[in-house]
């Protein structure tokens, strides 16, 4: 069996961080277990959050409530083994590619994500998941912007919608009961 863990993860402790794990055994791709939240993805009661608040990660809890092993971590967050102070070269690239689209990249700092970033990095470095810069061993962390893929794999004109609380931006014409469709 594979399992990749995919973390989309907000650049301040303050936001949630959406996590979900995907697996394939054999018969193809699946989502095994999906949550708004690290908290919500990794206690282990069957609670529902109102809302979900920012936490602080914590790589070994993310990994031990995955269920499964995992061989390969992806973040879509920038992660670097130099310090981030600001805009790298792929940050330009990808936004010189698909700014037009509506996918360019955030600039990031030495505050967001900063610590955030370096401490998540470290933290999986420690279990064993390090951040892949070249080559494509596994286990593995990966650095993900996954919005130029989603671009070309649904041949759209643009990045695609899907923030639920943008739903009236998105679709100004439709009803709220159109847009929860």
């Amino acid at each position: 069996m594979r399992a990749v863990l995919g973390i989309d993860a907000a650049w301040t402790e303050r936001q949630p961080s959406g996590v979900a794990l995907v697996v394939d055994n054999g018969a193809g791709w699946h989502l095994l277990k999906i949550a708004a939240s690290y908290k919500a993805f990794t206690e282990t009661d069957d609670r529902r959050y109102a809302r979900h608040l920012g936490s602080k990660p914590d790589p070994e809890a993310i990994l031990a409530a995955a269920g499964v092993p995992v061989d390969l971590i992806a973040i879509g967050m920038p992660l670097s083994l130099a310090p981030i102070v600001g805009r790298r070269v792929s940050d330009n690239l990808i936004s010189s590619l698909y700014g037009s689209r509506h996918a360019g990249t955030h600039t990031p700092s030495s505050l967001r994500p900063g610590r955030l970033s370096d401490e998540l990095r470290v933290g999986f470095d420690g279990l064993g998941f390090p951040l892949l810069t070249l080559g494509s061993t596994i286990p593995a962390l990966i650095e993900v912007y996954p919005h130029p893929a989603l671009i070309e794999l649904a041949a759209a004109a643009k990045r695609l919608p899907y923030k639920h609380g943008k739903a009236g931006k998105y679709w100004p014409e439709d009803t709220p009961a159109a847009r929860r469709i």
